[in-house]
C-alpha cells in the first residue's frame, strides 16, 4: 500500500482481472485501528468478487476517499478521532449516487448505531462478525438490501427511535401499492420477501423502493425504518 496522507492509505485495484468478468465490488474501509483494518482488508482481498481500494483512518479521510475513488461500499467505524463515523456517514450519504455505508460497532445495542442508521447508513456489523457475515453484508447492500450482523436493525430502531406522534399524513404522497411496500420495508423485509408477500416481481419492488425513497426524501432503506417508527406509522 502507498501512503497518501496522514489520514488515508490507498490500496491498488486488484490486478489481472479476467477480461469480460464482472467488476469486483470496490470497498473502502474507514477505521483507525491498524490491526483490525489490515485484517479486514486481507479478508476482502481473498474474495474473487470484492476488492479493497483504500483505508481511511478518520471520517475526513473517508469522505475525501469517497469523492476521489467512488467506492461501491463503505465499511465505516463509528468511533474515530476528529470527524466520527456518524458525521462521515451523513456527509457521504447526502450526495446523490452515494455508496451504501455499513457501520462497524463493538456494541450491538448502541445508541450511536441508531444515529448512524438515522444518518443514512445501510446497516451495521459488529466487529466480531464472521468473515462470511462481512462478505454477505457487502454483497447484499451492494445489491440494494440493508442488513445487520444478526438481523436486528429493526429492533435497534424500535428501542431508540423517539416517537413524536402518529402521522399518517407523512406517507400521503405514496400510492396505495407504495404504502404496502413501505410498511413491509419498515418491518425490515428484503426485496425477495416483499416480492413474495405482495405477489410482485423483485424488479417491481426495487422500482417501488426507489420511488418511496424519492417521495419521502430518504436516502436508504434503513431510513425508511427510522422514519416509520419516528412517525408512529408502525408499532413494535
Amino acid at each position: 500500500m502507498s501512503e497518501i496522507t496522514g489520514a488515508m492509505v490507498a490500496t491498488p485495484d486488484s490486478p489481472g482481472e479476467a477480461k469480460g468478468s464482472p467488476a469486483p465490488i470496490r470497498v473502502l474501509i474507514a477505521d483507525d485501528q491498524p490491526l483490525f483494518a489490515d485484517g479486514l482488508r486481507m479478508q476482502l482481498e481473498a474474495q474473487p468478487d470484492i476488492t479493497c481500494i483504500g483505508v481511511a483512518v478518520d471520517g475526513d479521510g473517508a469522505v475525501e476517499f469517497v469523492r476521489e475513488l467512488s467506492p461501491d461500499v463503505v465499511l465505516m467505524d463509528i468511533r474515530m478521532p476528529g470527524v466520527d463515523g456518524i458525521e462521515a456517514t451523513r456527509r457521504i450519504t447526502v450526495v446523490d449516487g452515494a455508496p451504501p455505508v455499513v457501520v462497524l460497532t463493538t456494541i450491538r445495542q448502541d445508541e450511536a448505531v441508531y444515529h448512524a442508521l438515522r444518518a443514512g447508513a445501510a446497516g451495521f456489523l459488529t466487529k466480531d462478525a464472521t468473515p462470511h457475515q462481512v462478505m454477505a453484508t457487502i454483497r447484499e447492500v451492494h445489491g440494494g438490501d440493508f442488513v445487520s450482523s444478526d438481523g436486528d436493525s429493526v429492533g435497534l430502531v424500535q428501542t431508540n427511535a423517539p416517537v413524536v406522534r402518529v402521522r399518517e399524513e407523512a406517507i400521503d404522497a405514496l400510492s396505495p401499492r407504495e404504502r404496502e411496500v413501505f410498511l413491509l420495508l419498515a418491518k425490515g423485509l428484503g426485496n425477495a420477501e416483499i416480492a413474495s408477500a405482495g405477489y410482485l416481481s423483485e424488479a417491481t419492488v426495487k422500482s417501488h423502493v426507489r420511488s418511496i425513497l424519492q417521495k419521502l426524501g430518504l436516502r436508504s432503506r434503513v431510513q425508511v425504518v427510522v422514519f416509520a417508527y419516528e412517525n408512529g406509522l408502525v408499532r413494535a
